[in-house]
């Protein structure tokens, strides 16, 4: 395990500097951030046990889903606190999950894995007896996950699901630097009805 983190740690080295010298630095900066983002969460994930990557992963891809969702919706932070803390609305993995899909911030792909993950989680978390990606369920499950070419990682259940997870991050990451964010519509004019309602009653008196 600590050669692949090696690995992943040479593949990144010269990327500071890379950006550093972009001639947009804004961009780069933005392009910097999520890199290094990329880079610490197949880091964190690859020195984690089975148990511990899923969780990892659950928790920090509903960060992801939520700060999708905050930057989404019109930026009001009192009504968000509302939906997104307690028995909010969207206070569950489940409900951002649902609701990204059908505001069409994630595909279907992307939507389906999550809800594997999701279950992975509580396969997890609510489960006190040893498993890991060989346990049988946990493999079928895995093997659900679409958004990854199975091909290419020999059966190794433990990649396939640390890749799909990355490959959501870029998914979302991606979608977040392309949609446009919903803005709070003006007060409506009541005073169109009364202009209304004086027509009429001109056109009643003729």
């Amino acid at each position: 395990m600590k050669d692949k983190i090696e690995k992943l740690k040479a593949l990144f080295e010269g990327t500071e500097d890379i950006f550093n010298n972009h001639p947009n630095t804004e961009i780069a900066q933005i392009e910097l951030k999520r890199i290094n983002e990329f880079k610490d969460f197949r880091i964190s994930l690859l020195s984690e046990s089975d148990r511990g990557s899923v969780l990892m992963a659950a928790a920090f891809i509903e960060d992801k889903i939520t700060q999708l969702l905050e930057t989404y919706m019109v930026q009001n932070k009192t009504i968000q606190k509302k939906i997104f803390d307690g028995n909010g609305a969207l206070a569950t993995f489940s409900s951002k999950i649902d609701i990204a899909f059908l505001l069409g911030l994630i595909p279907k792909n992307i939507y389906d894995d999550l809800g594997i993950l999701r279950k992975l989680r509580n396969d997890f978390a609510h489960n006190a007896k040893s498993i890991t990606f060989q346990t049988d369920y946990i493999k079928e499950r895995c093997n659900l996950l679409q958004v990854v070419s199975k091909v290419a990682l020999r059966d190794d259940t433990r990649a396939y699901f640390l890749r799909s997870m990355t490959t959501i991050l870029t998914c979302i990451n991606m979608k977040m630097d392309t949609f446009t964010q919903c803005q709070e519509e003006d007060n409506f004019d009541f005073t169109i009805l009364d202009k209304g309602m004086e027509v009429i009653a001109d056109i009643l008196k003729k």
